[in-house]
Parts: C-alpha cells; structure tokens; sequence
C-alpha cells in the first residue's frame, strides 16, 4: 500500500495530529567552556553551578521566548511570527551575559573556584513545526537542524552572538548601523558537506555588551 505525505503547510505527527508550520525565531544561549568545566569539577559541585546559570539565563528572558528543551549547556528558546531584530536580539545577549556573569560572581564567592566560563548566542529563523512525545512538546524542521549546525562554527571568540542571514534578511542597513562597532565579519560555512549557512558574527570578548543596550 503506497504511503502519501501531506506537503506543507501541515505535518502529521505519530498520533494523526495535524500541526501547522509556522515561521519563527530561535535563540539558544549557550555556555562556551562546558565540557572542560565538567571535566575538572567534582560532579555535585558542577551540577549545581551549571543549574544556577542555566536558571540565570532564563530567568532574564525579556523577549517572551519559549523553551523547548534545555540541553545540557544550552536553553533552546524559540518564538512564532516575525523574525525578531537584531536590536532585540544583541540587547537580550547582553541582559543575560550581565545576569550570567554576575551568578558567576556568587558561585565563585560560594565555592572558593575560578569559574573559567562564558556566554555566547546563535539565533535564526525558518519553518518550525511542534510534535509531542507524552507531556513533552518537541520542535521540527530543518530549521532546527541548521541551528545546531550553527553552534558548531569556527568563531574562535568564547563570547559572541551569530545571526544568520536568514534572521536578517529583513533587517534595514540603518539598524545594523548601530552596532557596527561589533560587527567581524560575515561568514559562509559548509555543514553536512552540502549545506551552506551564512552569518554574521557580533564579537563581544572584550565585554563591550552595555555599549550595546538600549
């Protein structure tokens, strides 16, 4: 029996649920130094200061941004509609790199440790459908994939925000203006030895974020 898929603007879940595709934002914060963190604390410690930053970073959402799943070093935030500015994005990256630095502060205080972690943020937009796996909602699309992609660029800096290009497609010259003072470059990357994803790349390692906040 031939099997037929329904073609967008909908997608059929496991359980025969139709879910409309929706154009939307994603935004995942993401704590560079992770993995060697994990590596050289004592595990109880680590799991406690991980989940204190982790809570820091959400808990400055300003932009009303769902979340998806938390993975493990990172928040998945997404948003439905427009895409969201560049403006909005950068001054949101500032709040929690604030937030986030000041809860290392605490935790250094706390625990007697060089906390020896930072910040940074991807964000993009596309197609996004939601599917549910028991009470959990998960996110679809290809759209997510290419996000995950775009975590692993070859940007050296430890504290930075990527914007692709599909997020600022509708962006006016003007807007960008504004943050020329930490603009590097804009950057053609090769994923899946098929895909190429454009962005550009906000340097903020020299901590010049409330340059940047409105």
């Amino acid at each position: 029996m031939k099997r037929t898929i329904t073609q967008l603007p909908y997608l059929i879940n496991p359980i025969g649920y139709q879910s409309k595709v929706l154009k939307g934002t994603i935004i995942i914060p993401d704590i560079s130094g992770f993995s060697r963190f994990v590596e050289t604390t004592d595990f109880e410690t680590g799991k406690v200061i991980i989940s204190k930053l982790l809570n820091a970073i959400i808990k400055s959402n300003t932009l009303d941004l769902q979340i998806s799943e938390i993975e493990g070093d990172a928040v998945l935030f997404f948003k439905y509609g427009e895409r969201i500015s560049a403006k909005e994005i950068l001054n949101q990256f500032c709040l929690m790199k604030e937030v986030f630095n000041q809860e290392i502060g605490f935790l250094e205080e706390e625990f007697q440790l060089n906390i020896d972690l930072s910040l940074k943020m991807i964000a993009h937009y596309g197609p996004l459908a939601q599917y549910n796996i028991g009470k959990f909602e998960k996110l679809y699309g290809q759209t997510v994939i290419e996000a995950h992609h775009l975590l692993k660029n070859s940007v050296e800096s430890k504290t930075y925000v990527l914007l692709s290009d599909e997020l600022l497609n509708s962006e006016e010259n003007s807007e960008l203006k504004n943050f020329s003072q930490f603009i590097e470059n804009t950057i053609c990357e090769i994923y899946d030895d098929f895909k190429e994803i454009c962005y550009t790349f906000f340097d903020f390692e020299n901590d010049r974020c409330k340059k940047c906040i409105a």
